[in-house]
């Protein structure tokens, strides 16, 4: 049997015909891993975008030296086994022209689209993954896709301009359904009864087991432990989806936020979104690396951060405002602590997509990911210096391991680089005091 880029796994669930896409093998490419063997076509290069609210801590996140081989500051010490593969940019601005500074709002919508906005909680263009997507997403099934892993359906920050927010997947179940299964009954109703016959009676990979033995017995070693890693994976997911069919308790009182049509099995209280970044992120990458999708955006808070720690009576946000600056130290050492774990939450994504080997490298090689805030110090609602970070190789386009420190120009010099690596063809991106035409030429390969 004869493998191509087009082939699925097929077999028969309940008299209908199941289909399964299966990741990139080296069946497909050329003898260098780059490119697709059939039509000489590249590897397709993904986008990723990862939100996260109220920043860093400036005296612990910045490095003291610029360039390569910069050190690794307290708060990037979670994404040390990323370094080389991560840039890391200080020291930009956001000019406001003539609109204010919206509290929460103008850091995530500059970073987002190069444009200081002028109505709060609305972007005033495409978003710069959507303008990515409209490029790279051609035949891919999904042009993007988001998630929500706090469960809050209004934590998106991929929008097609003005109120045309594209709305997220708010729990794994509800990711997992769309990508790979059709749907559950909607477990935020007052009599939750999920139907598990979808999830125990019979998985996709029993479906299709049939064709995934004669697959197999056509590939070569390196594409077999692939295709066993790829199913381990797809595996991995439905055991743990299998306990997504209890309703989740509680670890603390929470306000929980409004219910997406669908189901909301998720909330604000840290040790529950631990548990979910790592699967939506899993998620993600399976999505991106059978090509169902090539822009994936992973939000984990909104701008003013709900998160909180049990026992925390004040959480996130709120000890931004709250919390005195220790006289000794220089810095809140609580909201410090938070900030750390935004990035440990980074890192789970980071980890997803490097752990799938694709090609000549990784799945985090072919793609970037774009991760961004909305202040440099929430405090007062400063967005100078705004922490900006990007990690991935964009299919060799894009040189990693660099601390850029800002010379104070705009923030939307990141944006640039990120769509010039990116291979979008554009000379300025932004508007106003924000456009700008300096990508940053050291970066990008």
């Amino acid at each position: 049997m004869k493998l191509d880029r087009r082939f699925l796994l097929r077999g028969m669930f309940h008299g209908s015909a199941a289909a399964m896409m299966v990741p990139f093998l080296d069946c497909f490419l050329d003898s260098k891993g780059k490119a697709l063997a059939a039509t000489g076509q590249k590897v397709p290069t993904r986008f990723n975008t990862f939100f996260f609210g109220c920043g860093l801590t400036k005296q612990l996140w910045v490095p003291k030296t610029a360039g390569q081989n910069y050190e690794t500051t307290a708060q990037l010490k979670p994404l040390e086994a990323y370094k080389n593969k991560l840039n890391v940019f200080s020291g930009l601005r956001i000019p406001f022209d003539d609109n204010p500074n919206y509290q929460h709002w103008s850091g995530v919508a500059a970073a987002a689209t190069g444009i200081s906005p002028t109505k709060n909680g609305q972007f005033d263009s495409k978003t710069i993954d959507q303008q990515i997507a409209d490029v790279i997403s051609r035949g891919a099934r999904y042009k993007s896709v988001a998630a929500a892993a706090s469960g809050n359906p209004k934590e998106s920050y991929s929008s097609l301009g003005g109120l045309n927010t594209l709305p997220p997947e708010t729990t794994p179940l509800a990711l997992y359904t769309r990508l790979f299964g059709p749907g559950f009954q909607d477990p935020s109703s007052g009599n939750w009864k999920p139907d598990p016959a979808i999830m125990v009676q019979q998985s996709v990979l029993s479906v299709v087991a049939d064709d995934r033995k004669r697959a197999m017995m056509n590939l070569g070693a390196s594409d077999k432990a692939r295709m066993d890693q790829y199913f381990t994976s797809v595996r991995e997911v439905e055991l743990q989806m299998a306990t997504q069919l209890q309703r989740p308790e509680l670890t603390a009182k929470v306000a929980i936020p409004p219910a997406p049509t669908d189901d909301m099995l998720v909330n604000n209280a840290l040790p529950n979104i631990r548990k979910v970044v790592p699967l939506m992120s899993k998620l993600g990458a399976i999505a991106l690396a059978t090509d169902q999708t090539r822009v994936f955006n992973l939000s984990v808070s909104e701008p003013a951060s709900q998160i909180f720690i049990p026992g925390d009576s004040l959480g996130y946000h709120q000890s931004t405002h709250e919390e005195p600056i220790d006289p000794v130290l220089g810095y809140q050492p609580r909201v410090a602590q938070y900030n750390v774990h935004s990035m440990e939450l980074f890192a789970m994504l980071l980890g997803e997509l490097d752990g799938i080997q694709e090609g000549d490298g990784t799945l985090l090689d072919h793609s970037l990911v774009y991760a961004f805030t909305d202040q440099s110090f929430a405090k007062i609602h400063a967005v100078d210096g705004l922490p900006i970070l990007v990690a991935g190789g964009a299919s060799g386009r894009m040189k990693g391991g660099f601390h850029v420190a800002g010379d104070n120009s705009t923030v939307s010099r990141v944006g640039l680089t990120v769509q010039k690596a990116m291979g979008i063809s554009i000379d300025s991106w932004g508007i106003n005091s924000m456009e700008t035409k300096s990508p940053f030429t050291e970066l990008l390969a």
